[in-house]
């Protein structure tokens, strides 16, 4: 999940550099075109081009060289990470689709081939890695990263079809888990698996993620005046105390005497799944001063802090005063 959020991260910044411009001319350079503009066509064929190459080649030199290789196989992952991997599939894939459409469409493109061209992009993006997984002998290609990879491109497609904007969109939120810091070999698990900087942890530590849906209030009930624009709903989805894809038990070293051995050792810490109903804001039905513009597209997909409910699969129901 690592590669997607630092896929997810570029395009934010891209497109949040292309609204950044505050030009005075008649028609800003961060404004959709409103006919094919062959310059900003080529930014974007090239650019594309390069992020899709250039993170293929990264990903084989940073992680795939450094294991066997074999023919292309199968593999079922759906009882790992308590599917955490696979609702991170749907978030990645909505918002590479969402990102690549708005970047098409100021490239000056029909909505049709705007909304199809960002389909196939993302979709196809997301596939590669699920081939080069395919032929790795410590993975397999996952029908259920793909069954995910294909939610999430029919979420950003199906709405753009149907009503010609995201009223429903995925949003991304961290904080840290702490159990970096926790006591005897539960800390030592979780800064193998997570790593020790919040940088690292951001990517891996899925006791710290959470992803959401956020659908816009208005829009959904027929945009009725005198009601915010702004107002999202959002449900989460999150996990706690996971040292382990499928479960909480591992092997440590011990020593005793002049002798070192592994043993089993199962943690106390119980897995819970967390469901989560919070509010969030909608940026862009809120004019903001041009200097601030960029700020769109970033919370486009990060989520705004808010009071939140809790509901835990051990715990029950909880309130939280803020969430993140």
């Amino acid at each position: 999940m690592a590669l997607y959020s630092i896929t997810m991260r570029w395009l934010v910044v891209v497109y949040s550099l292309i609204f950044m411009s505050t030009s005075g001319s008649a028609q800003k350079w961060h404004e959709p075109s409103d006919t094919l503009n062959k310059q900003r066509a080529n930014f974007l064929t090239i650019g594309q081009s390069c992020l899709w190459l250039g993170s293929q080649a990264g990903l084989y030199m940073a992680w795939y060289s450094q294991y066997d290789q074999e023919p292309f196989h199968f593999f079922n992952d759906w009882p790992g990470w308590m599917q955490m991997d696979k609702v991170g599939h749907v978030a990645a894939t909505y918002q590479e689709g969402w990102i690549l459409y708005k970047m098409n469409r100021w490239a000056g493109m029909t909505e049709k081939r705007a909304r199809n061209q960002a389909l196939i992009m993302s979709y196809g993006f997301q596939t590669t890695f699920e081939v080069m997984d395919g032929f790795s002998s410590g993975w397999g290609f996952s029908w259920y990263d793909q069954a995910a990879n294909t939610v999430g491109s029919g979420l950003f497609w199906a709405q753009q079809k149907a009503w010609g904007e995201q009223r429903i969109i995925t949003k991304f939120s961290f904080w840290q888990s702490g159990l970096t810091n926790a006591p005897w070999f539960e800390g030592s698990r979780a800064r193998t698996l997570y790593g020790k900087s919040v940088f690292e942890q951001w990517l891996k530590d899925y006791n710290g993620q959470t992803y959401w849906l956020s659908a816009n209030v208005w829009s959904l009930v027929g945009k009725p005046d005198r009601f915010p624009k702004w107002l999202n709903i959002a449900v989460g989805y999150s996990v706690d105390n996971m040292l382990g894809a499928e479960s909480n038990s591992w092997d440590v070293i011990t020593v005793a005497g002049q002798s070192i051995e592994e043993l089993p050792y199962t943690s106390p810490l119980i897995r819970q799944r967390q469901y989560l109903l919070s509010l969030d804001i909608d940026l862009s039905h809120v004019d903001l001063p041009p200097y601030l513009t960029w700020v769109k597209p970033v919370f486009g997909l990060v989520k705004f802090p808010f009071p939140a409910l809790e509901i835990n699969s051990h715990n029950g129901l909880r309130g939280h005063a803020i969430y993140f």
